[in-house]
Formats: structure tokens, C-alpha cells, sequence
């Protein structure tokens, strides 16, 4: 390592930052900065007397430290900071995910197959001959683990199962679930039908709050239980089927479903996060040298608006800034800010 004796450097580049909590873990790194600030203001006050127009003395009011950052890529731990709130990772509206697996059963006994996975016994698996749209043959099949059993009327047919599988580290949560919004679909005919199969049947959520309107002309359908009319549609395990007037009508869809999610609730009560901040940078020099600079807060809180700004056809930055408060350390000390050689001068070759 060099001695340094405060030799200039020249800078360039924007470095990484570090929040962490207090004698705790680490909270954020931001490795992709696109600039970061350190603002000092010193609110100075003149003392006056007499009849002199130059100040006897000045009154230190007010010494205010902020940092800024502004990060190229988005960390949801950002949000965390400035809200503090909790955060939950590995949630989903169920603990389960649908598999769709097509099998051919054996024309000799015994007419069983290995499936992929072991299937879970709730949600009841489901099983249709040729395709996910063909005769349901669920009461032909057992299926029992990753053994499925199949009756011997099923002998040398394909069959399409449609089973549940559990997700290792998942816990189920009501708020284990995204929007699928404006999922675009023409109604088909099949086998007499007029229908729509959704891009994510296999996980819809319990209450799926399923919403069809028409593309052209935004209309509003009526959902129903009964045989659908010209304005309504009915849901039967993530298929939609409509009134035949809507044969090659283009819709689009709004519904939720599961999904495995981390989430940040935004309550009342919390309040933004006191953190330990860290800014490092280390550039090359003309000679070959990579001199580095440190600085070191001990507690800082959110200061500014944090704004998520997305744009059409532009990459989004996000900016957070940080003011220091007392940590009420024995030395009086907020931080610091160090000057370090990381490397030795590069020797030149003649």
C-alpha cells in the first residue's frame, strides 16, 4: 500500500455506495451509481457591534451534511430506506404451482406413467384426453405422488394431466399475487364452443376479479353462471366461453394471479430508516496509480422526495438523498472522509 500525504487525485468515475443499518446488515449496495453528491452547508450568522461595517465575529447556526445517489439499476430496498417499511421475500397466494404434463399411456398393462413431478393431492389433479381442451378423463386416472394409474380404457392414448406441485422455501400469503393486465385474446370456436383459455389458468388466484371488455369497442362484458348471452362470458378453471355473436370478437383480459413475490407494505406507521452510509471510489491515475477516497457517515435519514419516474423509451434512475444526524458518539464525531493509495505507481517501461 502507498503513503498518500494527501496527494491530489483526479476523479472519474461515480463509485459504490452502502447503506446498512447500524451494527447490522448490510441494507443496499448500489455498484451501478450514475453520480453521487456530498453537499456540506454551514449557516453562518454575523455578530455586529459598533460602528464598524465589518462583522465583529461569525455564529456557527447550522452545519448540514448530505449525501445523494443516484442508481442506473432499481433495488427495491431503496423504497425500504425511504419508507421503512417491512419487507417480505417468498410469498405467493398459494404454496403451489400448476403443471401441465402430456403422457402416453402404455397399450399393455400396467397402464401407468412416471410423471415429472410429484403431484400434490389439493388441488385435485385433472386429466383430458389429447389436449387441455378435450374430453375430461379425471374419473380414468389416479394419481398418486408421481405415479399417475390410468384405466384400461385410456390404454395407448395421450392424455394431458393437469396437477399441483409444491415450491420449496414458499409460504401462502393473500397478497401473494400480481395483475395481468389487458391480455389480448380472439374468441375461437371449439368443438361447438366459443372460447378463451387464459395465458396463466393454472394459477389464478382465488379471487381472480376477472374483468373482459371488448377490443374495439371497450365494452364491458357481464360475467354469469348461467348460458351466456351476447354481452356475457362464463369462467370454468381459467377457460372463458362466450355467446356464439362473439365468434372472432378480439378481447382483452384484467385478472389476478398467484405468483411468488417480494413484497414492501406501505402502511401509516412506519417511519424512514436510520442507516450507516458508505461511499467509495477508486480511479486510475496518469500514473498508473489507483488512489481512492472514503467516506464514512455514521446515521443519516431520508431527506428529499423519492420519486420512481418511468419513462417511454428511456432507461429510469433513482435518486435518494440522506442527511446526517448526531449519532451522539463520545467524540462528537458524524463521520469522515479518507484519502488512500489502493495500489503502488505503475513502473514504466523504457
Amino acid at each position: 500500500m502507498g503513503v498518500t500525504k494527501n496527494k491530489k487525485m483526479i476523479i472519474k468515475g461515480a463509485g459504490k455506495f452502502m447503506a446498512k443499518l447500524p451494527n447490522c446488515d448490510e441494507l443496499i449496495t448500489i455498484g451501478t451509481l450514475n453520480d453521487m453528491k456530498l453537499d456540506i452547508q454551514l449557516d453562518m450568522q454575523d455578530i455586529e457591534g459598533g460602528d464598524s461595517s465589518v462583522p465583529l465575529d461569525t455564529l456557527l447556526r447550522k452545519k448540514t451534511i448530505d449525501i445523494s445517489a443516484t442508481a442506473a439499476k432499481f433495488d427495491l430496498n431503496l423504497l425500504r430506506l425511504v419508507l421503512g417499511s417491512k419487507m417480505r421475500e417468498g410469498v405467493s397466494g398459494s404454496a403451489y404451482s400448476m403443471i401441465t404434463e402430456m403422457v402416453n399411456v402404455p397399450a399393455s398393462s400396467p397402464y401407468q406413467v412416471t410423471l415429472t413431478h410429484s403431484a400434490l393431492s389439493s388441488p385435485a389433479p385433472k386429466a383430458y384426453q389429447s389436449a387441455v381442451n378435450g374430453t375430461d378423463v379425471s374419473g380414468d386416472v389416479t394419481i398418486t405422488g408421481s405415479t399417475a394409474l390410468f384405466d384400461m380404457a385410456l390404454a395407448g392414448k395421450t392424455v394431458v394431466i393437469v396437477y399441483a406441485i409444491a415450491q420449496p422455501g414458499v409460504t401462502s400469503d393473500p397478497d401473494g399475487f400480481v395483475w395481468v393486465l389487458e391480455e389480448k385474446h380472439t374468441v375461437a370456436a371449439s368443438g361447438g364452443n366459443f372460447e378463451v383459455n387464459l395465458l396463466y389458468s393454472g394459477n389464478l388466484h382465488a379471487e381472480p376479479q376477472i374483468s373482459v371488455r371488448t377490443l374495439k369497442g371497450n365494452k364491458l362484458l357481464k360475467k354469469t353462471t348461467g348460458t351466456p348471452g351476447e354481452d356475457q362470458y362464463t369462467v370454468s378453471n381459467g377457460k372463458l366461453s362466450f355467446n356464439s355473436a362473439m365468434k372472432d370478437v378480439d378481447i382483452y383480459v384484467n385478472y389476478k394471479r398467484n405468483e411468488v413475490v417480494d413484497i414492501l407494505d406501505i402502511t401509516t406507521k412506519d417511519f424512514p430508516l436510520t442507516v450507516h452510509v458508505v461511499h467509495d471510489g477508486q480511479f486510475e491515475q496518469k500514473d498508473g496509480s489507483i488512489q481512492g477516497f472514503q467516506t464514512e457517515l455514521y446515521q443519516c435519514r431520508v431527506k428529499s422526495n423519492f420519486t420512481l419516474d418511468t419513462q417511454r423509451q428511456q432507461a429510469s434512475t433513482h435518486n435518494v438523498t440522506l442527511t446526517v444526524i448526531d449519532p451522539e458518539r463520545a467524540d462528537g464525531k458524524l463521520g469522515s472522509i479518507k484519502r488512500y493509495e489502493a495500489s503502488p505507481a505503475a513502473l514504466l517501461e523504457c
